[in-house]
């Protein structure tokens, strides 16, 4: 009851030093955090004495929250000044405020001062912010080094080391933690086995993730977000739904996570009559208000479905302005329709919102070769070649025998590359003869069809595929990561491979996954 505590707070004639520590911790507790800084402020500025560790804790809750590294340090120096620096609470929370700052050289400094040894909470929070900065190797190693102290990790630290693992798609690591929290008993929290559930989901495993789901004893709204998530992820539409509904149906209110995760799902999957439903609902049926991720699922799906005239009305009626990822979701449509007047409007706004967006001078690129326009094509690389603009180089990689191997097009540098290449010639030969014809359209490249058909042979995907085949056991499904989307001709080769070698391959690209099995894709070529 934040206004009513105000009021209180207003109507004081004295106010002490715990009137104001509860001011500032029930601001940070319920999200106020930009208050919670300037209570903090006014109360120095009153210059009260005997200000306790607890209002430090408060307010570097809040300033974690900001993400405010300058805020930070500042309470940082009166911590300080306080003698309050060696006081657990106080390091636990300056840790965590520097780590949810990206301030990873702070935050490891604090932990290593404790003259006590580590404690789980600041050990937990350096973990979760080397997983937030992409630095799972250096998360790995904070976690041995706490057990190697003899700390308990607890689930929060499970979670956070989990989440690592589904970010990198590290399917061999993330497993053994599942090990690990069944045997300290932790598996039944629900943010760790919601954790799990997104893991093996980002891993392609799907059946693992429901499997994890229906082992839940009480589904939480954390549970539900899990599934309908992963089904979302790959293409799942009416699972998705069906989750929803069930969500809906036992009593748990979904917020706007789930609506993005719904919304998704209906997208990847084509259903744009299920997903306007549920998105006009919104509001109505659960008092969700559409904000800015809504709406740009929604011209996802008018883009995916080849409805361009309809997301483009669907912008100019929106109440708020679209973000870069719905201007990107168009612009990608566009592309794909070789609709010209609406990708250079689509890549105009992009240009205005991320002026550094390499991406959609590619995408134009695209656009004019598919209809034929090379001298529009030679004007876009001469403007990339002027403006030092580069194209973002794709890369595939794939975990094979406890190492991550990392392929670009073209890549000769591999130590096997003789075998992978050697692999690769057969693999071509054999899909021809199973039906495969190279498809050169996505190549924005005025060149012959026999060189369109070398290059489209030695793309990243294909590389690490190949690899993977000789490298890795029958048995074993083989999960290659990519940074970019994955293109229509690797995705029609991927089809034939997985029949020819008798191997399910599952493609993580940057929008989606593709599981191929016995000639067929998941998503049942709509992406």
């Amino acid at each position: 009851l934040l206004a009513d505590a105000c009021r209180v707070f207003d109507q004081m004639p004295h106010k002490d030093t715990v009137a104001w520590t509860a001011m500032i911790d029930g601001y940070a507790k319920n999200g106020s955090l930009e208050k919670a800084a300037l209570a903090f402020r006014d109360m120095k500025r009153e210059g009260l004495v005997g200000t306790d560790q607890h209002v430090y804790c408060s307010v570097l809750s809040a300033s974690g929250g900001l993400k405010d590294g300058w805020l930070g340090r500042t309470i940082h120096s009166a911590v300080v000044k306080a003698g309050f620096e060696l006081e657990v609470a106080v390091r636990n929370a300056l840790t965590d405020m520097y780590a949810k700052a990206a301030d990873m050289e702070n935050a490891a400094r604090v932990v290593k001062i404790d003259p006590g040894g580590w404690n789980v909470v600041s050990a937990t929070s350096l973990i979760d912010g080397y997983v937030e900065t992409d630095s799972v190797e250096e998360a790995l190693r904070i976690f041995l080094e706490l057990q190697r102290q003899g700390v308990e990790p607890n689930e929060f630290t499970f979670s956070s080391m989990i989440k690592g693992c589904a970010t990198q798609a590290l399917l061999e690591q993330g497993a053994q933690f599942h090990a690990h929290v069944i045997k300290t008993n932790i598996i039944g929290d629900s943010f760790v086995s919601s954790t799990l559930m997104d893991m093996y989901g980002k891993c392609g495993l799907v059946s693992l993730s429901v499997q994890l789901f229906n082992e839940v004893e009480h589904h939480t709204d954390i549970a539900w977000n899990a599934v309908i998530n992963v089904f979302a992820q790959h293409g799942h539409g009416r699972d998705a739904i069906q989750a929803f509904d069930g969500m809906t149906s036992s009593g748990i209110r979904p917020n706007h996570i789930t609506y993005v995760s719904l919304l998704t799902a209906c997208s990847h999957a084509g259903l744009v009559d299920d997903g306007l439903k549920y998105f006009n609902s919104m509001k109505s049926a659960h008092g969700i208000e559409a904000k800015e991720e809504h709406y740009s699922c929604i011209i996802d799906m008018y883009g995916r479905a080849g409805r361009l005239a309809e997301a483009e009305k669907f912008i100019h009626e929106m109440p708020i302005k679209p973000s870069v990822y719905g201007w990107c979701s168009l612009l990608g449509a566009c592309r794909m329709r070789g609709n010209k007047e609406l990708g250079e409007f689509a890549a105009q706004k992009i240009m205005e919102l991320e002026p550094d967006n390499t991406g959609v001078h590619v995408s134009l690129s695209g656009i004019y070769a598919s209809l034929g326009q090379w001298e529009d094509v030679k004007a876009i690389r001469k403007l990339m070649r002027d403006s030092r603009i580069k194209k973002l180089p794709g890369f595939s990689w794939v975990d094979a025998n406890n190492k991550t191997h990392v392929f670009s097009s073209e890549d000769w540098s591999h130590p096997q590359q003789k075998k992978i290449y050697k692999k690769l010639e057969e693999l071509y030969e054999r899909i021809k003869e199973e039906g495969y014809v190279p498809d050169t359209r996505s190549l924005p490249s005025n060149l012959e069809d026999t060189a369109k058909e070398r290059i489209l042979r030695y793309h990243s995907e294909r590389i690490a595929v190949a690899f993977a085949l000789i490298s890795m056991p029958a048995t074993k499904p083989i999960i290659v990561k990519k940074n970019l989307r994955i293109c229509v001709d690797c995705h029609s080769a991927l089809k034939f491979i997985s029949k020819a070698e008798s191997r399910d391959i599952i493609v993580r690209d940057n929008s989606r996954f593709h599981h191929f099995a016995e000639g067929r894709c998941s998503c049942e070529d709509y992406w």
